[in-house]
């Protein structure tokens, strides 16, 4: 297995446009909208100077420290710069990681080898697998390594020791690395609830809709994990390109998911309907005061 996997990420490397834009297979074909792509653009210097630019505004204006103001920023950095695919549920590339910093456990998920600091730092100079909402835990860890000392690196080395991050973290890391707020009204929440450098969560209503076979097809399009990186701004981790909320709504329609629920109500979808409906922060720890 993992023979064919290395085998399969030379193909992908040198065939990524052929396949991924076309769809591996017929079931494949605009299932995920811009997450078939699988090496995504490389952010240049100057639109990345670009993008930092306008978060940092962003965040000075929100009145925050500058200990969280950088945290945010190697956050929203790190969106636009990890090495990764979406490996696909039925053909098309798999999930993968380095076998240098990662170990495939019996369940076939992936464990970090040695330092998990290490590991992770991994993610940013070789191409991986990883479905969004690992991908974005991580995105998320690398900005906390990123503003680490040495001491506060050995804590999170021993917290991720020997786990699946998320999965096998107490309550997926909420309450202890991460925060999930509430909406200010109702289930929804609304563009200026979000700072650079947070996590938003679009639900996708028509999957549930879906039978349990149907489903199985489909696994991982219940939502998607994106970051918001300011200017009214979101950008997925895949495609690593910053475009509006409502332009971002508009990928939803290609769904595989998606076009099977309506066309079986026998109805239009609209991009409105698909909503941010959970966020997800770093927690910041804070100077105490006297």
């Amino acid at each position: 297995m993992r023979t064919f996997r290395k085998a399969w990420c030379v193909i992908v490397g040198t065939t990524a446009v052929s396949f991924c834009l076309m769809g591996f297979v017929q079931e494949q074909d605009d299932v995920y909208g811009w997450e078939m792509l699988t090496s995504g653009r490389r952010i240049g210097a100057a639109d990345l100077a670009r993008l930092l630019d306008e978060a940092r505004d962003e965040l000075q204006a929100a009145d925050l420290s500058e200990k969280e103001i950088r945290l945010r920023l190697k956050i929203v950095e790190n969106v636009a710069t990890v090495r990764s695919y979406f490996p696909h549920v039925i053909g098309g590339p798999p999930e993968t990681r380095n076998s240098k910093y990662w170990v495939e456990n019996d369940e076939g998920s992936y464990v970090p080898r040695g330092r998990p600091t290490d590991a992770i730092k991994d993610l940013w100079r070789t191409t991986s697998g990883i479905r969004c909402h690992k991908l974005s835990t991580l995105v998320l860890l690398k900005g906390l390594i990123d503003v680490a000392d040495a001491k506060q690196l050995s804590q999170l080395d021993d917290m991720l020791r020997g786990k699946v991050i998320p999965n096998d973290l107490p309550d997926e890391g909420i309450g202890t690395l991460f925060e999930k707020p509430d909406p200010k009204e109702g289930e929804i929440f609304q563009a200026d609830e979000f700072l650079p450098g947070d996590e938003v969560w679009f639900d996708n209503p028509y999957f549930e809709r879906l039978s349990a076979k149907v489903q199985s097809r489909y696994r991982g399009q219940e939502g998607h994990h994106v970051f918001y990186v300011g200017g009214g701004k979101v950008m997925d981790m895949y495609s690593r390109e910053a475009v509006s909320i409502k332009d971002f709504r508009e990928t939803f329609l290609r769904w595989g998911s998606v076009k099977i629920a309506a066309e079986k109500e026998d109805r239009e979808p609209e991009a409105d309907e698909f909503q941010i409906k959970a966020v997800r922060r770093v927690i910041v720890e804070r100077e105490r005061r006297d």
